[in-house]
């Protein structure tokens, strides 16, 4: 009977996730520099299962007390074969923002030829400025700041991820990895049915 309520609970659990949405990060997730360092992150599109990228719209958000964006590197190799002819693309740094959009002209099947998981969609350089904790997220705006085209001009499901960068004293709290915040979660949830079986027995 406990293990078949546990079964149950796991189960419940698995159903009450989310469904797989393709995720868009940064890496690396945390590091470290002193004052007058130049740092970078990369911005990374994975599981995809099968779409493709094929333009986006996206707002990163920092503190500009702690860092000063200075450059946004895009990755036309996922996108294009002349950059003249087969995308447009741009960004603007203001303040504690970064945007940067990107549409393709390729079809989607040569940009499906062209794309490997995880797909790298750009990067930002960074000048750290003083001693402090920045952390780097996405805006929410699913139109103009956290949208990822696919296949047929339609947006991806996404989940993200954002970024913290530590310079000088500032030091970036540690991270759960997902997983073991999940069989935690897991944990919690069938521990009070656990001890009920256990009474009962």
């Amino acid at each position: 009977m406990s293990k078949f309520m546990m079964s149950v609970m796991f189960a419940v659990l698995l159903a009450a996730l989310p469904a797989k949405a393709a995720m868009i990060y940064m890496s690396p997730a945390q590091q470290q520099g002193a004052v007058s360092d130049t740092l970078s992150v990369d911005v990374f599109v994975s599981g995809l299962a099968g779409e493709i990228v094929s333009g986006w719209d996206l707002l990163l958000l920092f503190d500009d007390s702690i860092l000063q964006a200075t450059d946004v590197f895009f990755d036309l190799a996922n996108f294009t074969d002349d950059p003249l002819l087969d995308a447009l693309y741009d960004f603007n740094i203001t303040g504690g923002a970064v945007s940067s959009f990107m549409v393709s002209f390729l079809t989607d099947a040569e940009l499906a030829l062209k794309q490997t998981e995880p797909v790298r969609l750009f990067s930002v350089s960074f000048l750290a400025l003083t001693d402090g904790v920045s952390l780097i997220n996405f805006g929410s705006d699913t139109n103009f700041e956290l949208n990822v085209v696919g296949a047929d001009g339609i947006s991806l499901d996404l989940m993200a991820r954002g970024a913290c960068i530590g310079v000088g004293q500032g030091q970036c709290a540690a991270e759960i990895p997902v997983p073991a915040t999940l069989w935690l979660f897991a944990l919690v949830a069938v521990l009070p049915f656990s001890r009920r079986f256990r009474s009962a027995s």
